[in-house]
């Protein structure tokens, strides 16, 4: 009596093993296939149709505000401690124009938030679409000692299609 309750239990252990190996089995398909259709899927997706970029230039107008961005600006003081040094980094992010004569505008900014004193000058450099680049260090103004901080603002430039 003891024995066939034992082989009653063994073969019940043996069935739910079968049926967890199964299952295990079943589940690990289902993954692999999810995975493979995933990886099949993803790279499909239609690429944009390369712009030529005189089209692009007749589908938007230049924005240089938007598209030039000053990467660093670093104010110091020439070797007499009176004049303005500018330190100059800028981008340009677009794809089509190229800008030149970028004009600036430079600002001392009182402790009261208010503009002190500014200057506004022109960057005679020439920035390619998508190109960084340092601008020689340049002087420009009078330092205002009285200053809690300073601005450097892109204000215009010319463009150019590439």
């Amino acid at each position: 009596m003891f024995e066939e309750l034992e082989e009653e239990e063994r073969g019940e252990k043996e069935e739910t093993k079968k049926l967890l190996r199964i299952t295990a089995i079943i589940l690990g398909a289902v993954v692999i296939v999810g995975a493979v259709v995933y990886v099949t899927t993803r790279g499909r997706s239609k690429a944009a149709a390369p712009v030529h970029p005189l089209v692009a230039a007749r589908q938007s107008n230049p924005d240089p505000i938007h598209d030039l961005r000053i990467v660093r600006a670093r104010m110091g003081k020439d070797l007499t401690g009176i004049r303005v040094r500018w330190a100059v980094e800028l981008q340009n992010k677009s794809a089509v124009y190229t800008y030149s004569d970028i004009q600036y505008e430079a600002r001392f900014i009182g402790p009261d938030g208010k503009v002190r004193s500014a200057t506004r000058d022109t960057i005679k450099d020439i920035i390619a679409p998508g190109e960084e680049k340092k601008i020689p260090e340049f002087i420009d103004g009078i330092y205002d000692s009285n200053a809690s901080t300073y601005q450097f603002v892109l204000v215009s430039a010319k463009s150019t299609v590439r």
